[in-house]
Order: C-alpha cells, then sequence, then structure tokens
C-alpha cells in the first residue's frame, strides 16, 4: 500500500527470471498490483493481484505493452526492469583482449545498456508527473569504472558503465517534468540465478545472495529513494557506489 491507502502498482520488467520472479512475490507480499513481464510463460501458480505480459523480447511488444498500460491509464509508483545479460553458450565474459569480438560487445551493449534507456524512452508517457515514482534498472559494481581493480569482462564492464551513464544523463532530463521522479541504477549483490552460476565457485562465503533476499533488499532501496537522489547508481544496501 502505499502512504494513502492506494494500491501500489509496480512494473516488473524481466519478471520470469530467478530475481524477477522473487521482485513480483516481494511485491505481492507488500501489498502491490503488479504487471510483469516477460519472455517467460505465465506461471500457473500467479496470483489475482499480478498480470502477467509474455514477450518475445523485442523493443517494439514492449511498447506495445506500454501502450496497452496507458489506455488503461496506469502510472505506476515503482518500474523495475531486471534485464540483463552476462553469458550464454560460447559466448563467456572475456577476460584477455584477444578474446574481444565486435559480435559479441555488440550483444552485451544492446541488452545491457541499449535496451534497458529504450525501455525507460517507452515507459516515459507512464509515469507521472507530479506523484513521486521510482525506476529502477538493475545494474552491476562491476560496471564501476572508479571500483575496477581486476580487469576482465571487457564487455559486460562497459556496457553496465554505459548503463550508468544513460541514466544519469536521463535523470536530469526528467528532472525538469518529472519533479518527484527517480531514476536509479541498483547493484542487487551476486544473486544464485542462472545468470551467477558459471561463477559461483569464486565467490567467498557469505556473498552469494538468494534471490528473496536481493529481491527484498532491492524493494527496500526503492522505498528508501527520493527525486533528489535521481540519476544514482545505488548498491543494494542503499549507499552509493562511484561511476
Amino acid at each position: 500500500m502505499t502512504g494513502k491507502g492506494r494500491v501500489m502498482r509496480v512494473i516488473v520488467i524481466g519478471a520470469g527470471g530467478g530475481l524477477g520472479r522473487a521482485l513480483v512475490n516481494e511485491y505481492l507480499k507488500r501489498g502491490a498490483s503488479i504487471e510483469a513481464i516477460s519472455r517467460q510463460a505465465e506461471p500457473t501458480d500467479l496470483p489475482a493481484e499480478a498480470r502477467w505480459w509474455q514477450v518475445e523480447g523485442t523493443l517494439a511488444e514492449y511498447q506495445q505493452v506500454f501502450s496497452a498500460l496507458g489506455d488503461e491509464a496506469i502510472q505506476p509508483d515503482v518500474v523495475i526492469s531486471a534485464i540483463g545479460w552476462l553469458h550464454q553458450n560460447e559466448w563467456q565474459p572475456e577476460r584477455r583482449i584477444e578474446a574481444l569480438t565486435m559480435e559479441q560487445l555488440q550483444a552485451y551493449f544492446e541488452i545491457n545498456a541499449s535496451l534497458p534507456v529504450l525501455l525507460l524512452q517507452a515507459l516515459k508517457p507512464l509515469l507521472p508527473k507530479s506523484r513521486p515514482c521510482t525506476v529502477l534498472q538493475l545494474g552491476a559494481k562491476v560496471g564501476s569504472i572508479g571500483d575496477n581493480q581486476l580487469g576482465g569482462w571487457y564487455g559486460y564492464r562497459a556496457s553496465k558503465a554505459a548503463l550508468n551513464m544513460l541514466y544519469k544523463t536521463a535523470a536530469i532530463e526528467f528532472r525538469r517534468t518529472h519533479k518527484a521522479l527517480c531514476l536509479a541504477v541498483v547493484h542487487p549483490g551476486t544473486t544464485d540465478t542462472g545468470l551467477s552460476q558459471p561463477f559461483q565457485q569464486r565467490i567467498a562465503a557469505g556473498k552469494l545472495y538468494s534471490a528473496e533476499q536481493s529481491a527484498e533488499r532491492i524493494a527496500n532501496v526503492a522505498e528508501g529513494l527520493t527525486a533528489a537522489q535521481s540519476g544514482g547508481f545505488w548498491f543494494w544496501d542503499g549507499s552509493p557506489l562511484p561511476y
């Protein structure tokens, strides 16, 4: 519920992944009405408080969903995008410069930077101009230029750094027209999902978090942010991360 007793409206993009589905469940526990968008089929146990939109993942399909929500005059209180990509089949994070290819670099930037900001563009007509609203895009600490002391993971790091810049730039623009809006990129911590599974053996004890734990933390960050903090890059505990 919102502070005035109105049911909170939440849009979760990428709702079918491990963390995305945990976010849907977390907001259901908080009494929200959910619009869940995913490439996965609708779960059979989805409660009535959540509506599932299945897409193939193209920008045009997301635009159609947002247009349909606009036709219903739906304005969200929170939008969380869990879209992101790290590895797939033969494509793994590049440890050495010799491993770089144009095709893989383009894929990283398309999914991790270009698509999120184009989704924000498509969302703009739904976002309230005077009522508080928070839009969170999940990012990655390895996208911090200032924090990079290890190297490697060229394309993933660079695409996540580009995401930070795109959201920061958008926040400056939106500040002029959407006075109560907060745009933010949030690092959820290393979460036990398919994205992190090939690399979990290198994670220090106590540093791998369940999807449920990460979802609760992300929702808490969303609740704590204000328009004055728009454009920031945040850790899962609400502390700022360097760009």
